[in-house]
C-alpha cells in the first residue's frame, strides 16, 4: 500500500474513531484473491458456478436456480462490489450476450426513497480551468463532480469513494491535465471521506477557494466537520461554512433476527423515505411475510449516514439465522450468532462456517472502528478442560482465518466458553452439534 492510501485510511479511521460512524472503508488486501475466495464459499455450499474477476466486480455462471445463493455468498465476501449473473443456459446459446449486472446489497428504488433535495444544486457551469470538486451527500447518497489534472488522485477518489459510498454513488470527476493544478487535489480522497461526519452535507472547492454547506445536529458535530476538512485540504485552502445547526436528536435503527427466518426493524427515523428504504431491503433479503415494521417516524431526528448504511447489510447477514444491529447516533453494537457447527473433537472450519466468514470480514472491513469478539463453544462429550481446550482452539482458528483475511489481528479477541454455554440439548445429536460451534460478537470480549 503506497503511503498515500495509508494516510487516507488513518485521517478516515481518525474520524470514525470520532464520531463512531459505520461507514464502509476497506483494508490494504482487499483486491487480492477474491477469485479463489469466492470458488472456495461456492464450494463449501455445493454450489458449481464459473468465476470471473475484473477488478472488484465478480461474474458467476451457474444453474438460474443457485443464483440467489450464489450471490448471497459472493456479495458477502471482503472487496467485492458487484455481482454479475449468467444462466448457464443462457451462456450455452448466446455466449457474447451481456450479464445482468446486480449491486451485492441492491436498494430497490433508490432514487425514489430519499426526500427532495435540501442542498443547492450543483453548479456544472465551468469556471475557466481551474481545479473544481462539487460533492453533495444526501439520503445516504453522495454525488460527485467537477474536473482535476490527476488521473492518480481521481483514481483515489474512486477507490475511497467506492467503499465509503456505494451503491449510493454517482461519481462523474473529469481528470483533464489542461486543469491548473491546486494544493488540495492531492488529498481530494480524504475531502470526501470525512462528509458523513454530518449526514447532509456539501462541498464546493474552485481553485483554493472551499465552500461548506448543509445540516448540522449539533455544534459540536459541525466543528468536527469542519476540523477534519480543513485537516484534509490543507492550509492553503480557504474554506467557509455556511452550514445550519439545526438542534435535531440522534436517530436510532435496529434489525433483529432472532433465529425464525423473521427480521424485525424498529427505531425512529426522520421520514418516510427512511422507512421505505430499510423495508425494500429487509423484504428483498428476507421476503414480505417474514417482515416487521416497528420503526416510528420523528422529524424531530437528524438524517445521519448511517440510517442508509445499515439495511445495506440485511443481504449480506442473511445467512446468519440469528443476529442483531443497533446504530444509535452512528455508534453500532450487535451480534451474529450460530452460524455453522463443527465437527466433533474438531477446530478445523468446516465449509459451511467459511461459507459465512467472509461476511463477518465484510463487516469489519467496512466498519474499522469496530471490535470482534469470536466465541467458541462445545457439545458436553469429553472432560470439561478438554471442552475448554477445544472451544478455545475453535475460536483462535477462525481469529486466524479473519487475520489471513486482511483484518488487523488487535481488532478480532478469541475467547472460548467450552461446554458452559448450550444453545440445544446435549442429550440428542442435532442438540449438540448446535452447540459445536463459534459465535460473532461486535465489541470487545465481555
Amino acid at each position: 500500500m503506497s503511503s498515500k492510501t495509508t494516510r487516507i485510511r488513518l485521517l478516515v479511521i481518525a474520524w470514525l474513531l470520532l464520531v463512531g460512524g459505520a461507514v464502509a472503508i476497506g483494508v490494504s488486501n482487499m483486491q487480492t484473491d477474491l477469485g479463489t475466495k469466492a470458488e472456495d464459499a461456492l464450494a463449501g455450499a455445493g454450489i458449481s458456478a464459473g468465476v470471473e474477476v475484473s477488478g472488484r466486480d465478480v461474474t458467476l455462471t451457474g444453474s438460474a436456480g443457485d443464483q440467489a445463493r450464489a450471490e448471497t455468498l459472493v456479495g458477502g465476501i471482503s472487496g467485492v462490489r458487484a455481482v454479475s449473473w449468467v444462466d448457464q443456459a443462457e451462456s450455452d446459446s448466446t455466449p457474447t450476450a451481456a450479464p445482468t449486472t446486480t449491486t451485492t446489497a441492491p436498494p430497490p428504488t433508490t432514487t425514489q426513497t430519499v426526500a427532495p433535495s435540501t442542498l443547492p444544486p450543483i453548479n456544472d457551469d465551468a469556471e475557466g480551468n481551474l481545479s473544481r470538486l462539487d460533492a453533495r451527500l444526501e439520503g445516504g447518497q453522495l454525488i460527485l463532480r467537477g474536473t482535476i489534472p490527476s488521473a492518480e488522485a481521481a483514481a483515489g477518489l474512486e477507490y475511497v469513494a467506492d467503499l465509503i459510498y456505494a451503491p449510493l454513488l454517482d461519481n462523474q470527476l473529469v481528470v483533464d491535465q489542461e486543469t491548473v493544478p491546486a494544493s488540495w487535489v492531492p488529498r481530494v480522497a480524504e475531502a470526501i471521506a470525512v462528509l458523513p461526519i454530518v449526514g447532509t452535507s456539501g462541498l464546493t472547492i474552485v481553485g483554493e477557494d472551499a465552500t461548506l454547506f448543509g445540516y448540522a445536529p449539533t455544534e459540536e458535530r459541525l466543528a468536527q466537520l469542519q476540523g477534519a476538512l480543513a485537516q484534509a485540504l490543507g492550509p492553503d485552502v480557504t474554506l467557509e461554512s455556511q452550514v445550519e445547526v439545526t438542534g435535531l436528536a440522534p436517530p436510532s435503527i435496529n434489525a433483529e433476527v432472532p433465529g425464525n427466518g423473521v427480521i424485525t426493524v424498529s427505531g425512529t427515523v426522520p421520514s418516510q423515505a427512511i422507512v421505505d428504504f430499510a423495508m425494500n431491503l429487509a423484504v428483498t433479503s428476507y421476503g414480505a411475510e417474514n417482515v416487521v415494521n416497528e420503526l416510528e417516524i420523528d422529524p424531530g431526528v437528524d438524517t445521519t449516514f448511517s440510517l442508509f448504511r445499515l439495511p445495506l447489510v440485511f443481504p449480506a447477514f442473511e445467512p446468519f439465522p440469528v443476529w442483531d444491529v443497533q446504530i444509535y447516533d452512528n455508534v453500532i453494537s450487535g451480534q451474529l450468532l450460530n452460524g455453522a457447527s463443527f465437527a466433533s473433537g474438531s477446530a478445523q472450519l468446516t465449509p459451511a462456517l467459511l461459507q459465512l466468514m467472509p461476511v463477518g470480514a465484510g463487516i469489519l472491513t467496512r466498519n474499522p472502528t469496530l471490535l470482534l469478539t469470536v466465541e467458541g463453544h462445545t457439545d458436553s462429550i469429553g472432560s470439561a478442560e478438554d471442552n475448554q481446550a477445544l472451544s478455545v482452539a475453535r475460536a483462535e482458528a477462525a481469529r486466524g482465518w479473519f487475520i489471513e483475511a486482511g483484518i488487523d489481528p488487535a481488532r478480532v479477541f478469541a475467547v472460548g466458553y467450552g461446554e458452559t454455554r448450550p444453545i440445544a440439548d446435549n442429550e440428542t445429536e442435532e442438540g449438540r452439534a448446535q452447540n459445536r460451534r463459534v459465535e460473532f460478537r461486535l465489541g470487545p470480549p465481555e
